[in-house]
Formats: structure tokens, C-alpha cells, sequence
């Protein structure tokens, strides 16, 4: 008979393992986070919401007042508007109880016409005074608000985000040396005071104008622009933009203009890492990329190609114009991605087909990659 012989090798081998999983449970390390020094632990609640900013303060006596002092990011977070006396509260509070330094402020929620007083006084407050992002979505109204002059006052700002208000009259000069990300929707400025913005902030990379007011011709020089997005959709009573002039692109790479069909000239200098233009339409009389012109979507004279362009949008008729086409093509030989988008006829819309325009022209409208403004 063969002789069986049992190991007990496997036995100890789940001792061991079961003595190391309870040693893994049972072991308390020091708190190594906790040791980590003030800057860089508001560093890092400053990626939090503030509720759960606040919530910190319940982990250890470490951390019960770093969120005070960590840059705050207030946001409500909210689109449609909201006019409870809780909301206003919240944020007088927040702001209250946080004496250290704002780095965003955004609302979306609140009117500004009956917390005019409201808003100068949040603005005011010294923990905003190195603010860095400013965002204002206000509901639209048949009467523009206009926005506070201390709203204005913050130089340190990087994005400055507007949207249904009014620049202040008699606003002196606008100066954002650090600001990289403008985007105005609906707002009233004069021409005057948008050029003056304008050469007062050199580092803008990133600008979005959509239907705005109080300007008819702009140019503008921006040497770090990459990203420019230009909507003047035809409204009553309110005069189109007529004229559209950069006149230092060097670093510009993406090019949208959007729904503009209102006769609008478009001259762009310098472009030599363009890689993105749409949507070229009929409605253009004269786009001008550096010396080569193009007339109502004919390259009429065309000096140079554009080898860097790799995505070309067009806006055409119902009919597939195929000669314009092919024109195009040779303007630009190293295209990846060609887009074609169809006029539809203008009949009346219904406000559901308004509504998934609107909701299209504003997605036409984002940057395809992040902003610049992280």
C-alpha cells in the first residue's frame, strides 16, 4: 500500500496571509496629508466644492481652518433663475465666512436688476481682490442691466465670461493684463471701449463674441490669440457687425463665424498656423486670408495655399455647388475633414426648432478642445 504523506505547507501559507491582511487592517500610520504645508493643502480644497471644502474641517484640528484659507471657487451651478432670498444668503455667507482669497466667481441663477446694491457690495469685499475668474450669466430681459463699476476693478482676472448685461457708462479705462479667455453673449459695449479692452490685454488666447451690441466694426491685434469665434445673429432693432479685422494672427488656429449672412467683411492677416475656418457662406462679400481674397465663397484672388488648415467648413445653398467646391480644394491641399452645412429655408420656426437651433449655434460656439483658462 502507498504511503500518503500530508504537507502542512499550505496551512502555514494562509496563517501568514490571514496575519498580513489583519496587519493590514489593523495598521494605523501617521497622517501624512495633515503634514503636508498650508499652501499646498489649499491647493488642494481648492479643487473641491465648497460644501465639501467645508466638510474638511471635521477630518482633524489640521485641517478645521485651511479651507478659510484656501482660494475659493464659487459657483452656483445653476442655469435657470433663482430669486429665493436662501440663494442670496448662501452666497453673502460663503463669502462671509471665508476671509481668505476668491479665485471664481460664477453665477448663473440670479437677476441683476433687483440686486444691483447686492452685487456692487459682493464685489467690493476684499477676499475678491485677487479674483481670477468672473462669471456673470444673467436671464434675458427686454431691459439690459447694467453691471456695476466695481465688477470691473479686478486686474488679476484670467477669464472674464459675460452674458445679457450692459458694460457701466462712462466705464474709464479696462485693463486685464493677465486675462487669456473673454467670451461676451448678448451684451451692450461700445466700439470704443471694446478696442480699448482689447489693447489693454494683450495675453487674450481664446475670444467668443456672440451677438452683441454697440459695435459695428472691430480690429484688433492680439499676438497669443488662437481661438476666435465670431455669432451675430440678425435681431430687430439692433445693428449688425459689419467689419471684422485681425490684424496680427500669428498664433491663430481656429476660426468660427457663425451665422453670419448679414453682408459682413472678414479680413484676417498673418494667419500662419491656421488649421480650423468655418462656416465660409455666401453671405460674405469679401473674406480676406493674408493676400488671397474670396467673394462670396469664390477665390476670386488666391496668392497663396494654406497647407496648415486641416478641417474647412462651408455653409452652401441646397444645391452642391461642386465648381466652389473644388476651388476650395485647392486652397487648402491638406485638408483631413471637410464639412458641408446646407441653408434651410427660412421659414417661420416653431420654439422647439428654435430652442435645438439655439442649442446648436451655442455647442458650434464651445472650443473643441479645453480652454486656455484652467
Amino acid at each position: 500500500m502507498d504511503r500518503i504523506v500530508l504537507s502542512r505547507k499550505p496551512e502555514r501559507r494562509r496563517r501568514k496571509r490571514r496575519k498580513r491582511s489583519k496587519e493590514i487592517i489593523t495598521y494605523e500610520g501617521p497622517d501624512l496629508i495633515s503634514r503636508l504645508p498650508d499652501c499646498v493643502l489649499g491647493t488642494i480644497l481648492s479643487l473641491l466644492k465648497p460644501d465639501e471644502g467645508a466638510r474638511t474641517a471635521a477630518l482633524s484640528r489640521r485641517w478645521r481652518h485651511a479651507w478659510r484659507s484656501a482660494p475659493l471657487n464659487l459657483d452656483d451651478g445653476l442655469k435657470l433663475a433663482d430669486f429665493s432670498y436662501q440663494r442670496i444668503h448662501a452666497i453673502s455667507q460663503i463669502l462671509a465666512a471665508h476671509p481668505g482669497p476668491t479665485r471664481r466667481f460664477a453665477t448663473k441663477s440670479l437677476r441683476p436688476a433687483p440686486n444691483t446694491s447686492l452685487y456692487d457690495d459682493w464685489f467690493r469685499l476684499p477676499a475678491l481682490d485677487a479674483l481670477q475668474e468672473l462669471v456673470l450669466h444673467f436671464p434675458l430681459t427686454p431691459c439690459q442691466a447694467e453691471l456695476p463699476a466695481s465688477a470691473l476693478r479686478f486686474a488679476s482676472l484670467r477669464v472674464l465670461d459675460l452674458k445679457h448685461c450692459s458694460f457701466p457708462s462712462g466705464c474709464g479705462s479696462l485693463a486685464f493684463p493677465c486675462l487669456t479667455y473673454l467670451s461676451l453673449h448678448g451684451v451692450t459695449i461700445t466700439e470704443e471701449l471694446f478696442h480699448r479692452m482689447i489693447s489693454n490685454s494683450p495675453g487674450i488666447e481664446a475670444i467668443v463674441l456672440d451677438t452683441n451690441s454697440g459695435y459695428l466694426r472691430l480690429r484688433f491685434s492680439l499676438p497669443r490669440l488662437s481661438y476666435l469665434a465670431v455669432a451675430d445673429s440678425s435681431l430687430p432693432c439692433r445693428k449688425e457687425l459689419e467689419e471684422l479685422v485681425v490684424e496680427d494672427a500669428a498664433s491663430l488656429e481656429r476660426l468660427l463665424l457663425h451665422e453670419l449672412d448679414n453682408g459682413m467683411s472678414v479680413r484676417i492677416i498673418g494667419a500662419t498656423k491656421l488649421k480650423m475656418i468655418g462656416y465660409l457662406a455666401t453671405g460674405f462679400p469679401i473674406f480676406a486670408l493674408d493676400n488671397s481674397i474670396f467673394k462670396s465663397m469664390v477665390p476670386v484672388t488666391l496668392v497663396e495655399q494654406f497647407p496648415t488648415v486641416k478641417i474647412l467648413a462651408l455653409q452652401m445653398p441646397k444645391l452642391l455647388e461642386l465648381n466652389v467646391v473644388i476651388a476650395y480644394l485647392r486652397c487648402f491641399p491638406c485638408l483631413e475633414k471637410l464639412k458641408i452645412k446646407f441653408v434651410r429655408n427660412k421659414w417661420p420656426e416653431s420654439c422647439q426648432e428654435q430652442m435645438a437651433r439655439e442649442s446648436e449655434r451655442r455647442c458650434a460656439l464651445r472650443p473643441i478642445c479645453s480652454c486656455p483658462v484652467s
